[in-house]
């Protein structure tokens, strides 16, 4: 059986992580974008970032006859600082070209803040504009219903395809 896993942080993995997915049978992966552990501070750890998912990471996995894939996106644990997650919505389209990347994710809702809220438009909106598509994120740690419900209202006063959305 062949299987496609697809959800899956790499950049948190060993190698032998990839050997033993290879026995079980995945063929394929996809990493959404995600909170380091730590809030990044510069545009260029984003970057490195998505350079890391979008060209080792799938070297890496290839060693092992896996496809790894990948989305970008400013985390919603990160969308605190505006000014910083807008540097990097700069930078984000030059990703969009690489064969690797499924489009922008994950995005959405930590805390349902003014701020997260104000960056996953952006982010909606550069989606739109550039034909990606999209990986929404709801929250784990505030109320989880709450910020599902924001998240659909939000979308519904875009010009959003939902068959282009994924709420994982």
């Amino acid at each position: 059986m062949q299987i496609i896993q697809p959800h899956y942080h790499a950049i948190a993995r060993t190698a032998q992580d990839y050997e033993r997915m290879a026995m079980s049978g995945v063929v394929a992966v996809a990493e959404p974008a995600f909170w380091a552990g730590f809030d990044r501070l510069y545009p260029e750890t984003f970057l490195d970032y998505f350079h890391q998912i979008s060209e080792f990471e799938p070297t890496r996995a290839a060693e092992y006859g896996i496809k790894h894939y990948c989305w970008v996106a400013v985390n919603p644990k990160e969308a605190e600082n505006p000014e910083l997650s807008r540097e990097v919505l700069k930078h984000m389209p030059e990703f969009y070209k690489k064969p690797t990347v499924l489009g922008v994710g994950e995005i959405g809702f930590h805390k349902t803040t003014k701020n997260e809220e104000e960056i996953f438009e952006a982010q909606v909106e550069q989606a739109i504009k550039y034909d990606q598509l999209i990986l929404i994120h709801t929250p784990h740690l505030q109320d989880k219903v709450r910020g599902t419900k924001r998240t659909l209202e939000v979308l519904s006063h875009m010009n959003v395809n939902p068959e282009r959305v994924w709420i994982d």
